[in-house]
């Protein structure tokens, strides 16, 4: 881990205990290992959160941060000890580290990760005890990922859940999320450097794969050419489950099949994104099978275009995420209109569907406060990134549509971050304009 990411990790440590306040706890659970079947995991995952309190990726892991300190004793050094912040990990096992590999052990993580005090995760039960919890206020829990912990922490933890209904009355009881949520809205610099990262790697990926489209093709040969990239050039995994939509397919906004044949004539919808350590990027592109869109295609495009390009015009500081969506639904509902689509252009909701986009970090729909009550406005603020994604979709047996328009499926999105002018678009090195499309494609095959 260098310096700058050092950095990042302690100042988000920082920055959480003071939002918690004085007199507060918290009790930070990492991932465990997840059964796929018999005696296979599947790929460890770290929890978000904790990665972002920590940036460590083992598994069995605890952090917890005090403002005031926790207070414990300390069987080595044989006396009373206040640490800030303690972070439990597997213990150095050399048989174990031969079938899994090497454990960074309690005695490294200050030099490796900057946190203060470290402690093999055996001795998490001797601090999960109501002695620990006296003087404080508030302890703070990230309790979906503590209801679904497995293995030795699930043990080491059963006999605190149990005890959390006697402490309850004691000591305010609080989730987590809350508070990581609203430090994660706004990206720092770090974080948009690995946000650029994922961006330009998805971008190159799937400029790499429209080379290849061509009739005959399966969907899930379009999602191969699209991991290859993604994997050669550096990323950690997918965002998220890729969809290669063709056809009427892409009228399913999360088709994730993709075991169909792409056919001369048809679109094919593309959205997926790459991950850069932990950081995702979000992209979708429509493209024409044969090389060419249609007339029919080529309309619905222009509209979808037109409202993608409008709304990351609008969108900078201080403009409303709800006024964005209205602005996006007026231009495709006066698109369809103007193009005789859609008479009645009180029926455009029936088309577009869904929002014009969400925020995105180290989640695709990133795990920041969204506007469900008063208290939380939806002004977009600077270091929001947040994603562009207006879309069209003409199911077969759409009755307001002409059938010609049958089938149609475009969206066309992008990642950006939010300035106080004006915002930055991550992904804008993927090909998007009809003319470079076409080009792409028709130099592909000469």
């Amino acid at each position: 881990m260098n310096k700058e990411q050092l950095d990042f990790h302690k100042t988000r440590r920082h920055e959480f205990s003071r939002l918690m306040g004085e007199d507060s706890i918290a009790i930070i659970f990492g991932n465990t290992h997840i059964n796929k079947s018999y005696d296979a995991n599947y790929n460890f995952r770290q929890h978000k959160n904790f990665y972002y309190l920590t940036g460590f990726l083992e598994a069995d892991s605890v952090l917890m941060l005090s403002q005031n300190g926790i207070k414990y004793f300390d069987y080595d050094r044989k006396k009373e000890t206040v640490s800030k912040e303690i972070l439990f990990v597997q213990e150095k096992d050399e048989t174990k580290e031969t079938w899994t590999g090497v454990r960074l052990g309690a005695d490294k993580v200050k030099q490796e990760l900057g946190i203060a005090d470290a402690k093999d995760n055996f001795d998490l039960p001797d601090f999960l005890n109501y002695n620990l919890f006296k003087g404080y206020k508030r302890l703070f829990i990230n309790f979906a990922d503590l209801i679904s912990l497995t293995g030795e922490i699930k043990e080491f933890a059963t006999q605190f859940v149990d005890g959390l209904r006697s402490l309850a009355p004691s000591i305010q009881i609080l989730d987590s999320s809350f508070i990581l949520g609203k430090m994660r809205r706004r990206k720092t610099t770090y974080e948009l450097k690995l946000m650029q990262c994922a961006a330009d790697i998805s971008a190159n990926s799937f400029n790499e794969t429209l080379k290849k489209i061509k009739p005959g093709m399966a969907e899930y040969q379009v999602q191969a050419n699209l991991e290859y990239h993604y994997k050669f050039n550096g990323s950690s995994d997918n965002a998220y489950p890729p969809i290669c939509a063709s056809g009427n397919h892409a009228n399913i906004l999360h088709y994730e099949e993709n075991n169909d044949t792409l056919k001369e004539g048809d679109l094919i919808l593309i959205d997926s994104g790459a991950e850069y350590d932990y950081y995702c990027s979000d992209i979708t592109r429509t493209f024409p099978v044969s090389g060419k869109f249609s007339k029919e295609q080529k309309e619905v495009y222009e509209i979808v275009l037109d409202a993608n390009k409008q709304c990351i015009k609008k969108a900078k500081e201080g403009v409303k995420f709800d006024d964005l969506k209205n602005f996006c639904d007026k231009v495709l509902a006066e698109g369809m209109a103007s193009k005789g689509i859609l008479k009645n252009k009180k029926l455009y909701k029936k088309y577009t569907i869904h929002g014009v986009g969400h925020h995105i970090g180290l989640d695709t729909h990133d795990a920041v406060p969204y506007r469900l009550n008063k208290e939380l406005d939806d002004k977009l603020v600077v270091g929001d990134v947040i994603t562009i994604e207006p879309g069209l979709y003409f199911p077969i047996g759409s009755k307001d549509i002409p059938k010609k328009y049958w089938g149609i499926g475009v969206r066309v999105e992008d990642d950006v971050v939010i300035g106080k002018n004006g915002c930055l678009n991550l992904t804008k090195n993927a090909v998007k304009e009809i003319d470079d499309i076409e080009k792409f494609m028709s130099e592909s095959k000469q």
